[in-house]
């Protein structure tokens, strides 16, 4: 395994290197982290004992958290193990059980989980004094806060949960156009929805591969869902406890008719194309571009090898879609098959990781449509109470 202090190499760091960095004191907690904080390419970061709720976002930047928190903190919201509701539309930071000793040559990037972004939960990562969202510069040392603010739904949160992960690198892990094009065409990376393998001249490539939405070919199949609102919290523990007919309007396949999106409404949909992540790469799903309506379509944007990938097949019977979080802003807009709609950008690592996505068990591994895990596949049976992309 290559050692944390080696510097000349490009890359996200596997798993291997995040268990080798807990061990070294690169990455610190007063609690030890779980096996299943740590995935291929990331890490799982944990809420602490309490939250603040405050009157806005904010960077702290030059006048550090400390001060920012005494000027803009409300009042102090203790996280309990019997649970502790975080109200829609509030912004909350809260302190997270991680930090860091980053070696000069090691950089992080953060993003939120898949069930995050599903349940319409905005995060991002703040460091002490932080100039920037998500961005964890290198040679970092201090702790992390987490900036939470439920949009649809208000949930039900503990401590050590886990609403956000983190990935590390070093130098320019970005796979450039030139060599995503020998990616697609050496192997199965990206296919249709009847898994044919889809090579470079299939797709749009300029700073990532262009992918677009699924919207259905039969009537009244089932395409995405709309939130909706005014609904009790959502626990994030309840794993397929809640109702889906409760939480979210169904939408489907109608020959003929458009799908408009309607302003300040949240959206859940899928991609027509399907990836398949192989130990050498991950991903992560990057904002559209301005020109075509500023779309922005993700909460959780980024991919652990393996995913919708599975190691030995002699040829392929599964991949897996990317869930698309929308959230429409300002005017209507409306949406087409064939539109594309978010970028994946392609990652290096710097080894192939000890695992793979999926391996230890995951709701989300070939995937198609799917809602975040606390709701059931099936809508009976289920308790009713205790559950981006941005048009400009």
């Amino acid at each position: 395994m290559t050692h944390p202090e080696s510097s000349n190499l490009n890359g996200v760091y596997p798993s291997q290197w995040i268990e080798q960095a807990i061990r070294d004191g690169i990455i610190k907690t007063d609690v030890d982290v779980e096996p299943k904080q740590i995935q291929p390419n990331s890490l799982d970061l944990r809420m602490d004992t309490k939250a603040y709720r405050v009157t806005c976002s904010f960077l702290p930047g030059a006048e550090g958290m400390a001060n920012k928190l005494q000027r803009f903190t409300w009042y102090e919201v203790p996280l309990r193990e019997t649970g502790t509701i975080l109200e829609r539309n509030q912004v909350y930071l809260i302190p997270l059980r991680e930090s860091l000793a980053l070696p000069d040559h090691i950089a992080g990037s953060a993003n939120p989980k898949s069930s995050t972004g599903r349940l319409d939960v905005f995060t991002r990562i703040v460091t002490e004094n932080g100039a920037a969202f998500d961005e964890i510069p290198a040679g970092y040392h201090g702790k992390l806060y987490m900036e939470v603010v439920p949009r649809s739904f208000a949930i039900r949160v503990r401590p050590d949960d886990t609403l956000a992960q983190i990935r590390f690198q070093t130098g320019s892990p970005r796979i450039d156009d030139a060599e995503t094009r020998e990616i697609l065409d050496s192997g199965d990376v990206i296919v249709s929805p009847g898994l044919r393998v889809m090579r470079s001249h299939d797709l749009k490539i300029s700073s990532g591969v262009f992918l677009s939405v699924y919207l259905g070919q039969k009537r009244d199949e089932l395409i995405g869902y709309k939130a909706r609102k005014n609904q009790p919290p959502i626990d994030l523990r309840g794993i397929g406890k809640s109702s889906i007919a409760r939480f979210w309007d169904s939408i489907h396949h109608r020959p003929g008719q458009p799908v408009i999106l309607e302003p300040d409404e949240f959206y859940i949909f899928a991609s027509k194309e399907q990836v398949r992540l192989p130990p050498s790469i991950c991903a992560e799903m990057v904002p559209f571009d301005a020109g075509s309506g500023e779309l922005r379509t993700h909460y959780a944007g980024f991919f652990d090898s393996g995913f919708g990938y599975t190691p030995g097949e002699q040829g392929f019977a599964r991949a897996a879609a990317v869930v698309l979080e929308i959230r429409n802003r300002d005017v209507p807009f409306m949406i087409d098959a064939d539109q594309p709609l978010f970028r994946l950008v392609l990652l290096r690592n710097t080894e192939t990781p000890d695992r793979l996505y999926g391996a230890q068990g995951s709701n989300y591994q070939f995937q198609r449509l799917k809602l975040g895990k606390q709701f059931a596949d099936i809508d009976e049976g289920v308790e009713d109470y205790n559950l981006s992309l941005e048009l400009a």
